[in-house]
């Protein structure tokens, strides 16, 4: 399959990369830095497309990977290449729904996705919402795979779970990451070096959340199993629970939703 992607950045470069590396599918990509462009083509074996144009000619599956702010000027180029109405695009844009597409491309076969950050490590995870293409099994299989190729992806059956998702997925590494920062904090404080207690820290998340997945065991329940009688995991739990970790988690959860979804 010949695959289009307009702009390269973080995460269409992980995409790109992930893609290129993995499969035996035709890359064209499009990027204003020619830079860029040049050393991605040189080093994945990628062709350098020289407009939008000529991605639409080339590319039964076009990944448009530009910040949201750009998307008007790219549909437009888009509308502007004959032929534009027979291929399939991809959204990774955060917010842009499906009617600013179909308001400046008609109904096209369209999927809006929401990768994460870990896709550049290929270990991110997509929701997809398919907006006309119910009877395109082969072609939503197809793009499902490589959704898969640098993590993990779900497919979802309204709109509005893209959104939702936004709080869960992509913007969940930020308050892991404050997470890992505050135990880093607490291993320096217990007396480690800085080094070792973001090691410490890192491997333990990695470990839980490896040892989760392998086992598919409930997290309450290794949660469980730690919590010796009278122990010491259960006195920091106990802490965790006066503090209101779990409420301010959801709370934050709820804040990101509502901005995701022009609430707040």
């Amino acid at each position: 399959m010949n695959i289009g992607f307009i702009g390269s950045g973080n995460m269409g470069g992980a995409i790109i990369k992930a893609v290129a590396t993995q499969s035996s599918h035709t890359l064209y990509v499009y990027d204003k830095d020619t830079a860029k462009l040049n050393s991605l083509a040189s080093e994945y074996s990628v062709n350098a497309a020289g407009n939008i144009a000529e991605i639409v000619e080339k590319a039964q599956v076009i990944f448009i990977c530009v910040k949201p702010v750009a998307i008007a000027a790219v549909l437009q180029d888009i509308k502007n290449s004959p032929g534009y109405e027979m291929r399939t695009y991809v959204s990774i844009a955060a917010g842009v729904k499906v009617n600013v597409f179909t308001d400046a491309l008609g109904e096209i076969q369209l999927v809006r996705t929401m990768p994460n950050l870990p896709a550049m490590v290929k270990e991110g995870f997509t929701v997809a919402y398919f907006h006309n293409m119910s009877e395109k099994y082969e072609m939503k299989a197809a793009l499902m795979e490589l959704f898969n190729m640098f993590g993990k992806a779900i497919c979802v059956d309204s709109e509005k779970y893209v959104d939702k998702c936004i709080s869960v997925t992509s913007s969940s590494p930020a308050y892991i990451c404050m997470m890992i920062e505050a135990m880093a904090d607490g291993a320096v404080k217990a007396g480690f070096a800085r080094k070792d207690a973001i090691e410490m820290v890192l491997q333990s998340v990695y470990g839980t959340a490896k040892y989760l997945m392998e086992t598919g065991m409930h997290p309450a329940a290794l949660k469980d199993a730690v919590c010796s009688p009278a122990g010491t995991t259960i006195e920091a739990v106990a802490s965790l629970e006066e503090s209101g970790f779990r409420a301010s988690l959801i709370n934050a959860m709820e804040r990101c939703e509502k901005k995701a979804e022009g609430k707040i």
